[in-house]
């Protein structure tokens, strides 16, 4: 098959749009029917879309977001078809094209990630204007209201006194805490989800054709200038402003977090050095979802890894 080539009849292109509009839009709609587990699914729902943009064309693909739009709106509302729209219709029509033009994954990643952040904020802007209510204000009344669920819940369980009043004080610093970073949690969702979906293609693509450069996860390499952000951003905290404090927060949070990427690469570098690598593999996730401090410990890795080089093989020294 050649991949320049959107062939395909008029029945299997009508059949691309009713298949992938009913996956794209089950996997979405389940992050309001199963809240749980439609975290995840909701974090796979650009996947369809982008199947079948490689399959069929980019034409394919809009009439799959405009039926899956449209399912929305009817079902949840406007609001929640705006959200899958600015949320996965930008990732699901831009991450494709990037790989068709030669982006490798990392950039691919980046680009959508900053054009899919650009997108938001302005339609937060006109949002804001157009509505006149408070971004902030909204989204400090939902983290109450969600905070006040969460009470009433360990209320009805049985938790009361000294005991909840703790529960209360660890929510409302935690509460506190997202509404200051809630911008870097947006970027680092909509990048965990761009990598989740690029991973996911990468073997159906292949199957198809095409033949991304995509590279290994195990030689991710951050710019070594990016240090002296994370290490301006931590200085900054210092300062007793918020309007200098919470930007810098932000920046942390990011920088952090591709940090901790670097550190799992050369981490699973080493592993894959080892008789058990699969084991301990499974091992690193296990851990990973049972102590979550141990992403710290990642992190600092992957900071350190600019000076120690972990993933290079030490020669030995004849004596």
């Amino acid at each position: 098959m050649d991949p320049n080539t959107q062939a395909g009849s008029i029945g299997a292109r009508l059949t691309a749009v009713l298949v992938g509009a009913a996956a794209t839009f089950a996997l979405f709609a389940a992050t309001f029917v199963i809240p749980p587990l439609g975290f995840f699914s909701g974090i796979l729902a650009p996947f369809p879309v982008m199947y079948f943009h490689l399959r069929h064309g980019r034409v394919i693909a809009a009439i799959i977001l405009l039926a899956a739009v449209t399912a929305l709106t009817a079902l949840f509302g406007v609001n929640a078809a705006a959200v899958y729209l600015l949320q996965c219709g930008i990732m699901a029509l831009l991450l494709p094209e990037l790989l068709l033009r030669g982006y490798g994954a990392a950039r691919s990643i980046a680009w959508t990630t900053a054009v899919n952040i650009a997108v938001l904020a302005v339609a937060a802007v006109i949002f804001t204007q157009v509505s006149g209510q408070d971004l902030q204000r909204s989204l400090s009344g939902e983290i109450s209201t969600s905070i006040a669920r969460a009470l009433a819940l360990y209320e009805q369980s049985g938790v009361k006194g000294d005991d909840l009043s703790m529960v209360k004080q660890s929510m409302d610093m935690a509460a506190a805490l997202l509404i200051r970073i809630y911008p870097s949690l947006v970027t680092i969702l909509l990048g965990i989800m761009a990598g989740c979906n690029l991973a996911l293609i990468r073997r159906p693509a292949f199957l198809m054709g095409y033949r991304f450069q995509l590279g290994d996860f195990k030689e991710l390499r951050l710019p070594e200038p990016l240090i002296w952000v994370l290490i301006v951003a931590g200085f900054a905290l210092l300062a007793p402003d918020p309007i200098v404090t919470t930007p810098a927060l932000n920046v942390l949070a990011v920088t952090t977090t591709l940090y901790f990427l670097q550190g799992l690469a050369v981490v699973l570098t080493l592993f894959a050095r080892q008789t058990f690598a699969g084991i301990m593999r499974v091992f690193l996730w296990v851990m990973l979802l049972l102590q979550p401090y141990l992403a710290a410990i990642i992190a600092a890795i992957g900071i350190f890894d600019i000076w120690g080089d972990f993933r290079t093989p030490k020669k030995k020294e004849n004596l």
